[in-house]
């Protein structure tokens, strides 16, 4: 893609910024500080609610402190939107650029809200972000975030961004001590297993006042439960499901019928 003196700036600032570790960690510091006391949402380091706006906070004071400004001039008037996900359920965020047929590109931030809130119960095992420990899920926003603006600043330099490449994995590095491009946030699938369910388990739950029976095909946000039915479709073994998409809380592990003595 052609170079601007924007995109010049800030891949050059990519491939040589190398600051003190401890200004590193002063810097997300003080966006986790301001982050409490500027947004209406985040009232909290285990906040309960969330507005795009605060994504779009993030983006403005990474840029400030980390890029020295050269994010948002290299966009070059190119729109820049952020999305709250309550779908995304492996990946903690992601960054995507459009373009449409008139050749207009555009960029977008998405970050996997319902897995953050997932996380950071109190009996919950310790979470990592980016091979960083996170102590609350502020933190764990800011290191997915750090993440999703090293693709958005190599897209913008370079048109491609690719986190299991060398290049990422150095600017991630440097610019903020990232040790993997890999989240391990706690997950549906992690949250059902604690309480023996995965997919194939016989499952128990409560649809529109009866009790029905069937098995896990599937756990993303919600389990999708088949229920053998003869209104339903058919399936490779030959019987009919319908299908129930149920929150994994609300799911119960099916006893086993007991064995008739002879």
């Amino acid at each position: 893609m052609a170079s601007s003196s924007a995109q010049s700036a800030l891949s050059s600032a990519l491939l040589s910024l190398n600051r003190p570790e401890e200004q590193i960690r002063s810097c997300a510091r003080e966006i986790h500080q301001h982050a409490l006391t500027r947004s209406p949402h985040i009232r909290q380091p285990n906040f309960s609610s969330i507005h795009p706006r605060d994504l779009e906070f993030l983006f403005v004071a990474y840029d400030e402190r980390f890029l020295n400004g050269l994010c948002r001039p290299a966009l070059e008037g190119r729109k820049l939107r952020f999305r709250l996900s309550p779908r995304m359920t492996r990946a903690g965020g992601k960054t995507i650029r459009y373009r449409e047929a008139n050749g207009e590109v555009s960029y977008e931030i998405a970050i996997a809200v319902s897995m953050l809130f997932d996380g950071f119960r109190d009996s919950d095992r310790r979470i990592t972000a980016c091979g960083l420990e996170c102590q609350d899920r502020l933190e764990a926003l800011q290191r997915i975030f750090e993440h999703e603006m090293v693709h958005l600043a190599e897209m913008l330099c370079w048109g491609c961004s690719d986190c299991t490449a060398a290049r990422f994995q150095d600017i991630a590095c440097r610019l903020f001590l990232h040790r993997a491009h890999t989240h391990d946030l706690i997950t549906q699938r992690e949250r059902a297993a604690d309480s023996g369910i995965g997919i194939g388990s016989r499952v128990t739950f409560v649809f529109e006042g009866r009790r029905l029976t069937g098995r896990v095909n599937r756990i993303t946000k919600r389990a999708t439960i088949l229920v053998e039915d003869p209104a339903g479709m058919t399936y490779s073994d030959g019987l009919r499901y319908l299908t129930y998409y149920v929150p994994v809380k609300c799911l119960e592990p099916a006893l086993r019928p007991a064995l008739n003595p002879h």
